[in-house]
Formats: structure tokens, C-alpha cells, sequence
């Protein structure tokens, strides 16, 4: 037989004016009491009492029976805490009852608190330290609650901000959403990290592979020719050019023809340089015809 409390509590909740249960505990589970001598039942019962406006009641479990998570309709930040979900699970496991794990316990619920209670915890009572145990890969432990029996407890006023767990290591409590909202938020940040990232680093490579392209300040020397015979190249700066023609000036020889420059060059003929030579056509041969 499954006894939902939850369903239960619609039917009963006119009946009490405050938070309570019904349920007993086995003697050995007194461990499970907090400091007010209040059973994980009855702390469970006034932490449902906040979203319920002040009235929420936690039946005892039949044989067989177990603590149904909240339905649709029923899901808040009360019934989808974590914290919530261990008390119950402790109340089930004080009366030798099963408990759900919590995978199954807080199906319904869109919005899911892991190992944190978001409400105003009543001044009637205190939470336990073993109940902000991480039971988000799995259930309740009765035996790692038993570890954090000397932990303080949480009241109205103070909530804890770690909890203990074997090996001296510890876990924050959280707010988890079973949206993926954070998750995609998460990565597009990350993505434009690693554009900005991927972005400097091309620009460095490209920078750094054109330095190292760039040409010498003697490769950027302007050359004149290239030597069909010889591979060398020669620069402008040393290149040497010939010195102009001189113009002929009659009393500078050294602008006089050349003698093999031919007798009938005009400006020998009209050069003074010839003036003590007599100057002759040469004569043909007589051929006997008369001759004029």
C-alpha cells in the first residue's frame, strides 16, 4: 500500500492547527531527534508548514508504505528541498519504512534545492545538520547522517554553509535548476572566451609570420643589371659611367679626328691641323680619248 503525504495532508489539514505528526520513532533512532527533543518527523512537518501557510501534518507509515514526493500541483520550494527530502526519508527509516530516492521524490519539480532550505526556518524548532546531506546522486544515508551528529544545527536566525562529509572534505549547499538555463548561460560566455582567445592568438601568429617574411635592408638594395656571365650583381652605388664626348676645339688637339676616321671626314678637311699639306684628288688614267 503507497500513502501519499502529501494527498494525505489535503484531507486532514482543517483538522490541526500547527505543524504535527502522528508518527513514532524506534528508540534507536533517537540520534535522529534534534536538540529539542523533536523527532525528523515533526522538524519535517514545520519545514512544510512554511509554504502552507503555518498547518502541515505528517501521518504515520503503514506497513509497505513510503512517502510519496509532491504532485504537480504540490511542488514548491518547501516539498522540492533536499532538506525537506531527508527529514522524511529519516521519519520513514525511525518506523522501519522504506524511503525514495531522490530522483523519484522530486520528479514533479521544476525548481530543485539541493542541500538548502529557501524558507524562513520557524522559530519552534531546529534542522539538524545531517539533513543538508548531498543525496543528489542518490538517497538519504542514515549512516553519514550519524557522522554529523556534532555539526550546529540550523535555526530561524543561522543556516549552515558547508556540510561535512567523510575524509574531512565538504559541500556547499546549492540551488539547482533542472532547467538548463545556467548551462547554456555558462556556455556562451564560455564561447566568446575562446573567440577572444582563438582571435589574439591568430593575430600574434600572423604578426610574428610576417616579421619573419619581411626582406633584409641589403636585399632592398636597388641592383642594375644582371651579369650574363657572371652571377655576381652590382649595385647602383658602385656602378661607374664613361665621361662625355669632348666637343672639337681647334687649338685643344686632343679634340682632333682620329686618322682613321678617312681623309674626306669634313671636319678634318676643314681643320687647320692639315694646312702644310697639299690637299690632291687622285687622277684617273689616260685612256686616249681626248680629253677636256
Amino acid at each position: 500500500m503507497i500513502l501519499p503525504i502529501l494527498s494525505t495532508l489535503l484531507l486532514i489539514k482543517a483538522a490541526v492547527s500547527q505543524p504535527d505528526t502522528n508518527a513514532t520513532c524506534s528508540p534507536s533512532f533517537a540520534w535522529a531527534a534534534n536538540s529539542r527533543g523533536q523527532s525528523p518527523c515533526l522538524v519535517a512537518a514545520y519545514l512544510g508548514s512554511v509554504c502552507n501557510n503555518g498547518l502541515f501534518f505528517v501521518p504515520s507509515l503503514p506497513d509497505g508504505s513510503f512517502y510519496n514526493g509532491p504532485t504537480v500541483a504540490q511542488a514548491n520550494s518547501c516539498g522540492c528541498s533536499s532538506v525537506f527530502y531527508s527529514l522524511l526519508s529519516a521519519c520513514a527509516a525511525c518506523q522501519s519504512r522504506n524511503f525514495q530516492p531522490w530522483s523519484s521524490f522530486d520528479a514533479n519539480c521544476t525548481t530543485v534545492d539541493s542541500q538548502i532550505f529557501r524558507g524562513n526556518i520557524p522559530s519552534e524548532t531546529a534542522v539538524p545538520h545531517w539533513a543538508y546531506q548531498n543525496v543528489s546522486s542518490g538517497s538519504f544515508n542514515t549512516t553519514l547522517a550519524q557522522l554529523q551528529l556534532n555539526a550546529p544545527e540550523s535555526t530561524a536566525n543561522v543556516q549552515p554553509t558547508s556540510t561535512n562529509l567523510p575524509g574531512g572534505s565538504t559541500s556547499t549547499p546549492t540551488s539547482k535548476k533542472k532547467s538548463n538555463a545556467g548551462a547554456i548561460a555558462g556556455g556562451v560566455v564560455g564561447g566568446i572566451v575562446f573567440v577572444c582567445l582563438a582571435g589574439i592568438a591568430t593575430f600574434w601568429f600572423l604578426r610574428r609570420r610576417r616579421r619573419s617574411a619581411a626582406p633584409s635592408n641589403l636585399a632592398a638594395t636597388p641592383m642594375a643589371y644582371h651579369s650574363t656571365g657572371n652571377t655576381s650583381i652590382t649595385p647602383f652605388t658602385s656602378f661607374t659611367a664613361s665621361p662625355p664626348p669632348k666637343l672639337y676645339d681647334p687649338d685643344d688637339p686632343s679634340t682632333f679626328p682620329s686618322s682613321s676616321s678617312g681623309l674626306h671626314n669634313p671636319a678634318r678637311v676643314n681643320s687647320p691641323a692639315y694646312s702644310g699639306h697639299t690637299l690632291t684628288e687622285p687622277r684617273t688614267q689616260y685612256s686616249g680619248a681626248p680629253e677636256v
